[in-house]
């Protein structure tokens, strides 16, 4: 994902190491330009946020991806809007959220996706091995 309007935060880099340690996940980033950053989501050690993927096993479970879930996607912009409120301009694969109200508006919708198939569909917030808490959790 980008990240703009990041010129005016103090700590920016820091502070999004802060925002992943919290979360249990890692992340890998670089600066785009003056204002803006990119950042991947990575699973951490504890692979809190581990995604499933379309594709089965034989005994007909998902297979697990070393990707972050859509819940951990979205904690990480609750954490990252939580810093600065209206301020981020974030633009992902699902969505581009303009501000702080736009993503809470926005994102409930990109967890309907379908990132399976027209015979096997699976939104994209089914797939995970979050716990109940997690994917419960209020916003």
């Amino acid at each position: 994902m980008k990240i703009y309007n990041t010129k005016n935060i103090w700590q920016f880099e820091s502070t999004m190491h802060s925002i992943a340690g919290k979360l249990q996940i890692s992340i890998d980033m670089s600066k785009v330009s003056g204002n803006c950053h990119r950042i991947k989501l990575n699973l951490g050690p504890t692979k809190k946020y581990q995604r499933l993927g379309f594709s089965v096993n034989k005994d007909g479970s998902r297979k697990k991806v070393n990707a972050v879930c859509w819940h951990g996607y979205r904690d990480f912009l609750i954490e990252l809007y939580n810093i600065s409120g209206n301020d981020f301009r974030v633009v992902t694969a699902q969505a581009t959220y303009n501000n702080k109200d736009d993503f809470y508006n926005l994102y409930p919708e990109t967890g309907t996706n379908n990132i399976g198939s027209i015979v096997d569909p699976l939104n994209y917030e089914d797939a995970c091995l979050c716990s109940d808490d997690i994917i419960n959790r209020a916003a």
